[in-house]
């Protein structure tokens, strides 16, 4: 069976990649790995084990089942009622930290995204604008005027970008709460005649 070799900058893309996650990951304060410890915990087939262990143990132990001991909690087990529903303010704090830690990462993730692909785009760019240069410089013969050329030769603006993507988004949701008013003025035809 022969293994897929990858190029040496793929290789050196992905180190880079490890390295920085790497870096994150050590940028984390000693409360955030607590918490991402006791996440991951809460998050296990191990936490759910030894939730079942422990209810099967409490259950037995203050239902009656053995004659011997006397029930500390008796049915219907309002101390283990108590006990689990602290522990489920817990949890939902640790998860939430979890979650905001998660999304710190992303944020940083997404804003490195940005910046590779507004670099990668101003060298398109560039590359683009060489290569007429060079076509203009041979006079090579032939070179149909095309629009889509021109444009893409042009540097793209970013904040101009932005603006139309959020105007069309705004038309967007402007449409669908049309519809929604117009399919609903439509399943309650009697309504609107009101």
């Amino acid at each position: 069976m022969s293994s897929i070799q990858i190029s040496t900058t793929a290789k050196k893309n992905i180190e880079a990649i490890a390295h920085v996650e790497h870096e994150l990951h050590g940028r984390r304060s000693r409360l955030e790995r607590v918490g991402d410890g006791i996440a991951a915990f809460f998050g296990s087939l191990w936490f759910i084990a030894a939730h079942t262990v422990f209810l099967l143990i409490w259950i037995v132990l203050n239902s009656g089942l053995l004659p011997r001991l006397i029930a500390f909690d008796p049915c219907p087990f309002s101390f283990l009622g108590l006990i689990i529903g602290i522990e489920f303010i817990f949890l939902t704090t640790f998860v939430l930290m979890n979650q905001n830690l998660q999304s710190g990462r992303q944020e940083k993730w997404g804003h490195l995204t940005l910046q590779v692909c507004l670099l990668a785009e101003q060298e398109v760019t560039k590359n683009m604008q060489m290569l007429h240069q060079i076509c203009q410089h041979l006079k090579m013969k032939n070179l149909e005027v095309d629009e889509e050329l021109e444009d893409l030769t042009q540097a793209t603006q970013v904040t101009t970008l932005v603006q139309e993507i959020e105007k069309a988004r705004e038309v967007g949701e402007e449409l669908i709460e049309q519809l929604d008013k117009l399919q609903d003025d439509l399943s309650h035809p009697h309504d609107a005649s009101d």
